[in-house]
């Protein structure tokens, strides 16, 4: 009987928690101010967005940067069910499109809970909030929203709900989450160099082989940011991804983040960077993402079954390559890679999503290529390594085969074409 009775106590207690906002005038804070703010201080800004009050046209206004977030301190530990978020109701709610939740037993290790990947703008006009149903048992004692992308953030209202974890659970979870970070954040043995976080992934870095001027750009999260903030734009869902060009796998890992791992296939013609590049799938928990070492060649191009192809290995890996010679002082050694039929991997993949990052390689694999099936395209392309005739011959074939460039996404290399 008193068993029974301290059951029904607990759910009791439980349900009560489910229908309370656990967020209400509990400490905030957030990554930056802005000129629109209504203080100079983060914690005193950030106030305005859990006061129970949706009148006000936003409660917070971050200064416009990579990445800006707001977080509220449940001051306890709760299985986080529910997130409900108030955007602004004017024009710029467009800027909260793309979010991610993240939850944090100590406000320093980040797991994220929730992702909003649709195109979708909410909030206006008709001024109705998004709910973010929390799926799984996530225990968290801060709660972080994060704007995914380059932009102000500013919301009017977050209301957090959830109930306390049973003992075991408890004890459970956070045993779970300690060996996972663990994990995470085990260096490979004989390496010399650093794990670095970029978006929600940690990468590592490798001091000895990776040019200094790659580990700059991981560190300052330069990082190949404009192939990141696209497919973050363009993909959805139901996606499926075929990239060319890995190499340490963050753009892979963007796009997993969005379609799931199991929609993204990519190729790597560098065996030691193809390598980096998977143990950073499973550091990141993403070991579903399929990855092959190799270079994609267009049915046109291929002569024989079985066929291998020369590639160079540049000082810099983001710059080996399938076009260069033994002689560019620049090149470390050429190898010999194996090849695969681009359309043939298209169509067993089911691909709809092409990303293409191979240093002057995106003009042979594209030239001649049969693209059915695929209906947006990421690619950087390279005056300096195929000239720029033979770029603007590829890009006008894909034109003519029904591909349009999305003008105001495309710029500094990086082109991004739909049909």
């Amino acid at each position: 009987m008193l068993t029974r009775r301290l059951s029904a106590m607990v759910r009791s207690a439980n349900m009560a928690a489910l229908m309370r906002n656990l967020a209400l005038h509990k400490p905030a804070s957030q990554s930056s101010t802005s000129i629109w703010s209504a203080s100079s201080k983060p914690d005193e800004d950030a106030k305005g967005a859990n006061k129970g009050a949706i009148t006000q046209l936003y409660g917070f206004h971050t200064a416009q940067e990579s990445n800006p977030w707001w977080q509220v301190d449940l001051e306890a530990e709760f299985l986080i069910r529910k997130i409900v978020l108030y955007n602004r109701n004017d024009y710029w709610a467009v800027r909260l499109k793309h979010f991610s939740i993240l939850g944090s037993l100590d406000g320093k290790d980040w797991q994220v809970i929730f992702r909003k990947r649709d195109r979708s703008v909410f909030g206006f006009p008709d001024d109705l909030p998004y709910v973010a149903e929390i799926g799984g048992d996530h225990l968290a004692r801060y709660i972080r929203v994060r704007l995914d992308g380059l932009d102000s953030l500013h919301f009017r209202e977050c209301r957090v709900f959830g109930e306390p974890a049973a003992a075991d659970l408890r004890i459970r979870l956070v045993d779970e989450a300690e060996r996972a970070q663990r994990k995470r954040l085990q260096l490979p043995p004989e390496r010399n160099g650093k794990l670095i976080e970029i978006d929600d992934f940690l990468v590592f870095g490798d001091r000895d082989s990776y040019a200094s001027s790659i580990i700059s750009a991981l560190e300052s999260g330069r990082y190949e940011i404009r192939e990141r903030g696209l497919a973050k734009e363009i993909l959805e869902p139901g996606d499926r991804v075929i990239e060319a060009g890995t190499a340490i796998g963050l753009v892979a890992m963007t796009a997993a983040s969005i379609v799931g791992a199991a929609n993204v296939l990519t190729f790597d013609a560098n065996p030691e960077i193809a390598a980096d590049a998977r143990r950073n799938f499973d550091r990141n928990g993403l070991v579903e993402i399929e990855s092959r070492w190799g270079l994609l060649k267009n049915r046109h191009s291929i002569r024989q079954e079985s066929e291998t192809a020369d590639f160079y290995i540049d000082e810099d890996f983001w710059a080996s390559r399938e076009h260069a010679t033994e002689h560019d002082q620049r090149i470390q050694k050429k190898i010999q890679v194996p090849v695969y039929c681009f359309e043939d991997e298209i169509a067993g993949h089911g691909a709809n999503v092409l990303i293409c990052d191979i240093e002057g390689g995106e003009v042979k694999l594209l030239t001649g290529a049969d693209l059915d099936g695929i209906k947006k395209i990421i690619i950087e392309t390279h005056y300096g390594f195929v000239g720029e005739r033979e770029t603007d011959e590829m890009v006008k074939e894909l034109i003519s085969n029904g591909f349009s460039i999305h003008l105001s996404l495309s710029g500094g290399g990086v082109t991004f074409l739909r049909r």
